[in-house]
């Protein structure tokens, strides 16, 4: 299990592309690596700290969490896992921004399957 790390100012900052990719996520759950690790209800509504306090604050073992979040430049980063003795796995997905905040699928840094 990673520790999760304080992503919570960069998704402040660029909300729009923070939910764009949690959208992105919940609706091609089936196509994004990962994917299977996801809630059957993921939110995407809540404000951004409830986001951060729901999936990425406390207990984690056995629960989906987002470890982190980071932008650079045009591009967006998630990674996230769901991790408990001999279950789980995680994933570090890239998201290319548009100039309007919306995002599409880049590629698939890494995933792991424990």
């Amino acid at each position: 299990m990673s520790e999760p790390q304080n992503y919570l100012p960069i998704a402040q900052a660029n909300e729009q592309v923070f939910r764009n990719i949690l959208k992105d996520l919940d609706d091609n759950r089936g196509k994004r690596l990962g994917g299977d690790l996801l809630p059957v209800i993921l939110d995407t509504k809540s404000s951004i700290t409830e986001l951060f306090q729901k999936y990425s604050v406390g207990e984690r073992y056995g629960v989906f969490t987002i470890i982190d979040f980071r932008v650079k430049g045009d591009r967006a980063i998630i990674e996230f896992e769901d991790v408990a003795c001999m279950s789980g796995g995680g994933s570090e997905l890239e998201y290319q921004i548009g100039a309007d905040g919306n995002v599409s699928f880049s590629t698939a840094l890494s995933s792991f399957i424990s």
